[in-house]
């Protein structure tokens, strides 16, 4: 189902009449087999205005055409009853990457709803290449909606490397927002227009994303105690996968990062003369960043797992469909297909031990799978004195 939420407690500032936020969120969830249509990968009118159409033609290049003519299946139905075999499901929600599409993920929120998830991704209005509303508007990005961000608390690693705090705030009260209209959908139950409705176990709540998103869902859990589990996939600032607190402190919930191993050769003597750093200090500045990793991973309460793949068989973009998609030939296609697969399994995995209790020997680091150079288990810290508890709203 795609839902049109809007939050009347904050302002859009880029709004033309400085209206309320709006989201468009595409709520993915176990279901019965239905005689309603395929869901689509795309909506159709997202092609229809020109400036959409131009923008998503640079977005989706070579994938393009066929998913604007709807060669692109998916394995979901619109609208299906909800499953009758599933009493009450976990419930995820998703946050895509800078720039990117909530549709471009859907393998990995197909896959989740296969295995008993209810999955809500979110689109961040002006932060997605395109927003798609009902009533016919179309709203692209705005690429300098967050100026670069002016302080690092790294010496030598310039601002521009760490994310906007503005920005992580604001994606993050998406995701609460997105958390409140499911509870409230939740307790409207049976008459409610949605299938999901009153079949949400909010017990169990966990956040997940991609590049930004990733960040923003591992924020989204520093400030709301109603997640109980964020992962982060290779969503990395200052090599950050999230901030710690002027107390040093991460969250109380369980972690894990995804991400691609770190570039082991040396810079080059040209990148060293642009970064303005002679060789001693760029090992220096590493070294500090490979530290600011380390602290965050080791300053969580539930514990945290670093689950690194290999970086030379894989790309940043290879945690959506897109890779796949763009596929020049079948062989390209199946390594690409096979390199979401790992993304998948860790991410259920983790999701899987944390929301639902089942054990996961994927997760105990004794073999690593295609594309992983290794699982790294961090375990549970004690939460510093004077540490406030998050908000559970």
């Amino acid at each position: 189902m795609t839902v049109h939420w809007t939050d009347t407690s904050r302002v859009e500032p880029l709004a033309a009449d400085r209206a309320r936020r709006e989201l468009m969120v595409d709520v993915w969830y176990p279901a019965d087999s239905a005689a309603e249509p395929d869901a689509q990968y795309l909506d159709p009118s997202a092609f229809d205005q020109p400036q959409s159409a131009q923008r998503l033609k640079a977005y989706l290049r070579t994938a393009y055409d066929d998913i604007k003519a709807g060669r692109v299946r998916t394995h979901a139905i619109q609208g299906a009853p909800f499953a009758r075999s599933v009493k009450r499901s976990p419930v995820l929600v998703f946050s895509h990457g800078g720039g990117e599409a909530r549709e471009t993920y859907t393998a990995q929120l197909e896959d989740l709803a296969s295995h008993g998830y209810v999955v809500a991704a979110i689109t961040h209005t002006y932060d997605a290449v395109l927003a798609v509303f009902p009533d016919g508007r179309h709203v692209v990005l705005a690429p300098r909606r967050w100026p670069p961000s002016t302080v690092s608390s790294i010496e030598r690693l310039p601002p521009s490397e760490e994310a906007n705090p503005d920005r992580l705030r604001w994606w993050a009260d998406d995701i609460r927002f997105v958390l409140n209209e499911l509870s409230r959908e939740n307790r409207i139950g049976g008459s409610s227009r949605l299938p999901f409705a009153g079949r949400l176990d909010l017990t169990r709540v966990g956040a997940f994303g991609h590049s930004a998103g990733g960040q923003a869902a591992a924020h989204a859990c520093q400030i709301d105690s109603r997640l109980r589990a964020c992962l982060n996939q290779d969503g990395l600032n200052g090599y950050a996968p999230y901030y710690l607190d002027a107390h040093g402190w991460g969250m109380d919930q369980a972690f894990m990062l995804i991400t691609r191993a770190p570039r082991t050769d040396p810079p080059t003597d040209a990148e060293l003369g642009a970064m303005k750093l002679t060789r001693t200090q760029a090992g220096e500045l590493v070294e500090r960043l490979r530290a600011r990793q380390e602290a965050t991973l080791r300053s969580t309460g539930g514990g945290s797992y670093r689950v690194v793949i290999e970086s030379k068989a894989t790309t940043h973009a290879d945690f959506g469909d897109l890779p796949l998609l763009q596929s020049r030939d079948h062989a390209e296609a199946e390594t690409r297909a096979r390199v979401l697969g790992v993304v998948r399994s860790y991410t259920r995995a983790f999701f899987d031990k944390y929301l639902i209790g089942t054990k996961v020997p994927l997760l105990d680091g004794k073999t690593a799978g295609e594309f992983v150079e290794g699982v790294q288990r961090f375990e549970p810290a004690k939460r510093p004195r004077g540490v406030a508890l998050p908000a559970a709203r």
